[in-house]
């Protein structure tokens, strides 16, 4: 029987897959992803969804439509580490976006380690971006930098700094040490404002049909008027924007350390 032969790079034809994550709960990682979404949706870019929050999977419940058909969980259970299988299998072949649980560092590390996951992505072209989303905490900022020193040898980091969820000021994000370590991996920052509460509760089921709003929905919903309408479209072209740039600085640097 004839050996299965392992595609060549001429043969590459993967995309990418934009890990949302950041360890602490509650910062936006759901929030990060489903703007993702969007953006892919209003470029008419199909992509897939991976939604690996089990304790509260807000992104599969506006964007239940891309959801990739296996999926995926991030486990510390070395035997069982194939169930993440999906994050490598889902952008082959389309973009994907993924929204993943609180604490799940040691999961990915897990099957990253223990998986030919590099090899087989460089083989197939596809590229895994971490997305670190932190509400500029200091417990959140604490846990960036046993972060980028653990995934920066296997995959681009992007630190999305999300004010709106901001409680405590943002001293020690702007602080020299914190912003030294960014520049030390070279990390490029988004930053996200806060959103109109009233209009995000009006996404979030609070309007005359009582049904979630997805982010182009609300751009046609009568209830957002027109001035809650050209708001949602200013923070969409803003976090487009943003993450276009970060995408292309942080995909260059990794392959710049990566290259020979």
């Amino acid at each position: 029987m004839a050996k299965k032969k392992t595609p060549t790079k001429k043969q590459s034809q993967g995309y990418y897959a934009n890990l949302w994550s950041g360890q602490k709960g509650g910062t936006g990682k759901s929030w990060g992803s489903r703007l993702d979404c969007q953006r892919h949706i209003d470029r008419q870019q199909d992509f897939f969804l991976l939604d690996i929050d089990e304790g509260n999977s807000s992104t599969a419940s506006f964007y239940s439509d891309y959801l990739f058909h296996e999926p995926a969980k991030l486990t510390e259970v070395v035997e069982r580490s194939s169930l993440a299988n999906a994050l490598l299998e889902a952008p082959r072949t389309k973009p994907t976006v993924v929204n993943c649980r609180a604490g799940s560092n040691e999961g990915l590390l897990t099957w990253l380690t223990n998986k030919p996951v590099k090899r087989i992505a460089q083989t197939l072209g596809i590229r895994l971006r971490y997305i670190f989303v932190s509400d500029l905490d200091n417990d959140s900022l604490k846990l960036f930098r046993p972060t980028v020193e653990t995934f920066s040898p296997y995959m681009p980091l992007i630190f999305m700094a999300n004010l709106g969820r901001n409680t405590m000021g943002t001293e020690f994000f702007e602080s020299k040490e914190f912003q030294d370590l960014l520049k030390q991996y070279k990390v490029p920052v988004v930053r996200v404002n806060q959103f109109d509460l009233e209009l995000k509760r009006k996404m979030e089921g609070h309007n005359s049909e009582q049904r979630l709003l997805t982010w182009g929905e609300a751009l046609n919903h009568e209830s957002f008027g027109i001035l809650g309408q050209a708001e949602v479209q200013a923070y969409l072209d803003d976090f487009y924007e943003q993450l276009d740039a970060a995408e292309r600085l942080a995909d260059l640097e990794f392959s710049a350390t990566a290259s020979p």
